[in-house]
């Protein structure tokens, strides 16, 4: 599902040819009613649902961005839980400098399938999370 650290998800996300490529490969992977949270910085976390639900979730995060680009630095397997730990890098404009990030996401899987994404979780809190719970 990850399309490497060089692949730049600004404007393929963007992209409605692109996004339905990904779509239509990665649909049995998901539960129809996979519901996904979105934390944008300063603001409440924001709940999508369905595949359209989190494509729309990606692009409210990424509509200000030049570039950006995610590399993944562990997974940590939590039976029902993945915990993947992300470092991103991106450019907020053309020009300027780009900004360095950890973040983490938690994929929910049930049944072979995704039924939950909670994405943009900042990095200590997800490691403690998973602390916590073993």
């Amino acid at each position: 599902m990850h399309p490497g650290s060089g692949f730049d998800l600004a404007p393929a996300v963007n992209d409605d040819e692109t996004t339905d490529w990904w779509r239509d490969r990665l649909a049995d992977v998901f539960d129809p009613s996979v519901r996904g949270t979105m934390r944008l910085p300063g603001q409440a976390p924001v709940t999508y649902s369905g595949l359209e639900g989190l494509r729309d979730a990606w692009r409210e995060w990424l509509k200000d961005w030049a570039s950006y680009h995610d590399e993944i630095e562990d997974m940590i397997d939590d039976g029902e839980r993945v915990v993947v730990l992300h470092c991103c890098t991106g450019q907020p404009a053309p020009g300027e400098p780009e900004i360095t990030r950890r973040s983490a996401t938690v994929w929910t899987v049930r049944g072979g399938r995704v039924v939950g994404v909670d994405f943009n979780i900042p990095y200590g809190e997800a490691l403690a999370a998973v602390e916590v719970a073993r």
